[in-house]
């Protein structure tokens, strides 16, 4: 399928029916993870307007074309200080390798996806998880281009691990679930990709 990546924040600057985006929001049904539903209808605009993370829609552009708002997928970022001071130093090399100060760090900078899901009315094969989960790089890129960092984590149910993101490069960043029955996992993204704009000066 073909979509368009349309950030909430530049909806919100801008004057919009507010009616329209809610029952676009309304109409996103994700019944495996549930939270993912509630998060768009109830706490997404609230993250955007105070900062605490940012949303991403996936839209349909064939649906777009016909002036309807229809979310095909969507995701949210965020800024996350990880609690690493119960992780092995052997773990923390591997995980962090030449990071300054590495052994005596209680916690570490990372961006968190708090939220990605795809809507149930579109099939993995119409909408990979991958390739949403590559329009997630390449918003967080943006990020890491001004600011610095490549460390990204998640939280997944167990076989949303075993079957999705284990398969693309994620780790297990605690062996055990936290509160919530989740596993925490990491992955140090390679953004080079993303970066394809020429320096500017010439240092040969």
């Amino acid at each position: 399928m073909i979509y368009k990546v349309i950030p909430l924040g530049e909806i919100l600057s801008e004057e919009y029916n507010k009616d329209k985006l809610n029952r676009s929001f309304q109409k996103f049904s994700c019944q495996r993870e549930t939270d993912l539903e509630n998060f768009l209808q109830d706490k997404a605009i609230l993250y955007e307007r105070t900062g605490l993370g940012k949303t991403f829609l996936l839209l349909d552009s064939e649906e777009l074309a016909s002036k309807n708002f229809v979310i095909a997928a969507y995701f949210t970022i965020a800024q996350k200080a990880v609690d690493i001071s119960e992780i092995p130093n052997k773990k923390r090399r591997k995980m962090l390798g030449a990071y300054p100060g590495r052994d005596k760090l209680k916690a570490i900078p990372a961006y968190l996806i708090g939220q990605l899901g795809r809507c149930d009315s579109y099939s993995s094969e119409q909408l990979p998880g991958e390739t949403i989960l590559n329009e997630c790089y390449s918003a967080i890129s943006t990020a890491a281009r001004i600011v610095g960092g490549n460390l990204i984590v998640l939280e997944c149910r167990e076989h949303m691990f075993s079957s999705v993101y284990e398969k693309l490069g994620f780790k297990k960043l605690y062996d055990t679930l936290n509160e919530e029955n989740l596993y925490t996992l990491y992955k140090k993204a390679d953004f080079n990709a993303y970066w394809n704009k020429p320096l500017q000066t010439d240092f040969r």
